[in-house]
């Protein structure tokens, strides 16, 4: 086992390995305690190589030789050991497993993908010939050498063309400042990169590199999905040209890369190498899928996405004591299953769309979202929980942990996440943590992860919003476009019914009119754009202003016929009504109070001053059902819509308030974020119930 951060001696320690029948685990030396626990008693080494063997483990029953890299060193030195008595010659047989490499998981989780000496080789080998990399090739490894992908690219490949091998510390935010003058300084021709150092070299360099570079070739870029956006820019800043692989550890590393000729499709992974066999499999219909990239082109027929199967010499053979898994991931015919999602285009390029497994990728590296879910589901305070990948432009995919706990509001996301650190290791730790107050389902009863992130991200609510604001209804832009998304994130986030409120008022009709239905139904289409999930879906309560019709004084039996079928058409359309006197009442409201709050000296002096003075009064003169008292009838208006306004937001807070009226009578509405809406159809402002009977006949059925 060798346990050392982007050391020389690995490449050495491999290929020793390889000679003498051995296996070499490489292993991340930031991995949590426990996690290394695990891999020492899961594959019991004979020989552990750290750099500082005081803080490595010890697995119960097994206490392998264990060496710091420097003992090591001064024991070869010590002995004068040559090179050929370090690297035997032999290289041992083609089918010796010559190394194990763990993926990421937590405690228990971890499984080691086996690779043999013949599927090194052949992936070796193919890439060579590909990429023509030579003896006077110097290439660049900057990515983690526990990883296969600098094991293979920066390592294997170069050993097996002869070329040269220049091992750095591993690129970080730290030292990327120094990259090409790096690359200069040691003359390379082939580096190796991955999306996130991609994304950050051109945001520290966006005007090139800092220095020639004239040596270098291409770069090479694997271990998680290279956007089309970052790859064409690197290109067009760096002019240099980037290849892009794919491939899984199971395959040694790249099963399929972009040729160095023919079409270029930067939405594409490339054609197979010669090393491997790449076929789809069935359409993947049931299983939740995990889309990676928006823009790629559909699919061209007859070519159906499926999952992505590997087989040939790269592909290894299984997982150490663990033949189940092994079986489950083999085809009848030998093929790997990789959990993948893809599709080959007109040009026999393979484009990965999704995922059928739930992988995220961060910084290329591999994190299995099931692991957190089950170190989280430990917490006393969770009840269920779900992590996903959110797409990130520098490290490809940032870790978001979304909790449904049982005691919501009592503990804090800050709390649960120092909780989670503690018990795993940093590469494991989310990005980010929200609490919800349930997980979306799909139609199968599963977690839809699609949807989750949407809603986690926010998207959701800019969709729904966008529904709102549509031209078929609006007829101005929202009061406060940030409010009204808050109201409906948040209502997204806890699983609440995004709530509606509308006023509606009484005319002169005696009856509910077709106009009516119409309108009603409009308002239901409206607040249907935000029907998005089962668990949110969207509520409206109409609002009677009979208080106000008294004040217009329409007959009481009137207003309570009207209200009363416009009640049950509202309710067989899925919405809810109350009247306003019902909130008077429970707040000890009052007519004779606000009557008496008209001839107020200080109301007065406000009315006087009130710019919709006139507009007011105006439109009482056209409601009232009497020929004078306008003046006096606005007045009772404005008051109560300023007593009653507090009411109805304190009583309905997290509300977005729809009004016919025109953005200059926000004054005298509940202080909520408010849509603005047509009447019944673009272009009308009249309100429903206020058109006369025969009026509202003929512009329903016009």
């Amino acid at each position: 086992m060798f346990a050392v951060r982007n050391h020389w001696l690995l490449l050495p320690m491999l290929v020793a390995c390889s000679g003498r029948r051995a296996t070499l685990v490489p292993m991340d030396p930031d991995l949590h305690r426990d996690e290394r626990r695990f891999i020492l008693s899961s594959c019991a080494p004979a020989l552990v190589i750290t750099a500082d063997a005081d803080s490595f483990p010890v697995a119960p029953g097994h206490a392998p030789t264990t060496l710091t890299i420097s003992r090591l060193l001064e024991s070869l030195e010590a002995e004068g050991a040559a090179s050929e008595d370090l690297l035997d010659p032999d290289p041992g047989a083609p089918d010796d497993v010559v190394l194990f490499i763990y993926t990421s998981g937590t405690t228990g989780s971890s499984k080691a993908a086996m690779l043999t000496n013949a599927n090194l080789l052949a992936n070796a080998a193919a890439l060579v010939e590909r990429y023509a990399v030579g003896d006077r090739d110097r290439v660049l490894c900057i990515l983690p050498t526990h990883h296969m992908n600098a094991i293979m690219i920066t390592g294997i490949v170069p050993l097996a063309a002869g070329a040269s091998i220049c091992l750095s510390e591993a690129l970080s935010f730290r030292n990327a400042k120094l990259f090409w003058r790096n690359v200069a300084q040691q003359r390379i021709t082939i580096c190796s990169l991955v999306p996130s150092i991609m994304a950050l070299l051109l945001k520290l360099f966006p005007n090139g590199p800092d220095v020639p570079v004239s040596a270098l070739r291409f770069a090479f870029c694997g271990a998680a999905p290279l956007p089309a956006e970052t790859w064409r820019q690197f290109e067009d800043v760096f002019a240099r040209p980037v290849h892009q692989g794919y491939g899984l550890t199971e395959s040694t590393c790249w099963a399929v890369s972009s040729p160095v000729r023919g079409p270029r499709s930067l939405h594409s992974v490339g054609a197979p190498l010669s090393c491997c066999e790449v076929r789809i499999g069935p359409p993947v219909r049931e299983a939740e899928i995990f889309l990676l990239e928006r823009d790629a082109p559909a699919p061209v027929a007859p070519s159906v996405p499926g999952e992505i199967l590997l087989r040939g010499p790269i592909v290894g053979p299984g997982y150490y004591k663990n033949p189940r898994l092994t079986r489950e991931t083999t085809t009848e015919d030998g093929f790997f299953r990789t959990g993948d999602l893809g599709f080959f285009d007109a040009d026999g390029y393979l484009h990965v769309i999704g995922r059928i497994k739930e992988i995220i990728i961060r910084n290329g590296a591999n994190v299995v979202a099931g692991d957190l879910d089950r170190v989280l589901l430990q917490h006393d305070a969770i009840q269920a929980c779900k992590t996903i990948g959110i797409p990130d432009p520098l490290v490809g995919e940032r870790i978001h942990c979304v909790c449904v706990s049982d005691q919501h509001g009592a503990i804090k996301p800050g709390t649960v996440r120092a909780w989670v650190q503690d018990r795993i290791s940093p590469r494991l730790w989310p990005d980010a943590l929200t609490l919800m107050g349930y997980l979306p389902t799909g139609a199968t009863g599963k977690v839809s992860i699609n949807l989750l992130r949407k809603i986690v991200t926010g998207e959701l609510s800019e969709e729904i919003l966008s529904c709102l604001c549509s031209p078929k209804y609006r007829r101005a832009p929202p009061s406060d476009p940030d409010a009204t998304r808050k109201v409906v994130q948040r209502s997204l986030i806890q699983g609440q019914p995004i709530h509606f409120l509308a006023y509606w008022g009484c005319g002169p009709r005696h009856s509910m009119a077709p106009v009516d239905l119409l309108a009603l139904e409009r308002l239901r289409d409206l607040i249907d754009g935000a029907r998005r999930i089962p668990e949110a879906p969207p509520r409206l309560t109409l609002i009677f202003t009979d208080v106000h019709a008294r004040n217009n004084r329409v007959p009481e039996e009137r207003l309570r016929r009207y209200f009363e079928e416009i009640r049950l058409a509202a309710e067989g359309l899925g919405m809810n009504a109350l009247y306003l006197s019902e909130i008077w009442d429970e707040a000890g409201l009052t007519s004779s109070r606000i009557q008496a709050a008209v001839y107020d000296p200080d109301s007065e002096y406000a009315w006087r001053g009130l710019s919709l003075r006139d507009r007011l009064v105006d439109q009482a003169g056209k409601h009232l059902e009497e020929s004078t008292g306008a003046e006096e009838a606005a007045r009772f208006y404005y008051l109560a819509c300023r007593h009653e306004g507090p009411l109805i937001a304190s009583r309905y807070p997290e509300s977005l308030f729809i009004t016919y009226n025109h953005p200059d009578f926000d004054g005298l509405l509940p202080a909520l974020p408010k849509l603005y809406l047509y009447s019944y159809k673009m272009g009308s402002s009249a309100k429903p119930w206020f058109l006369g009977a025969e009026a509202a006949d003929r512009r329903a059925t016009g």
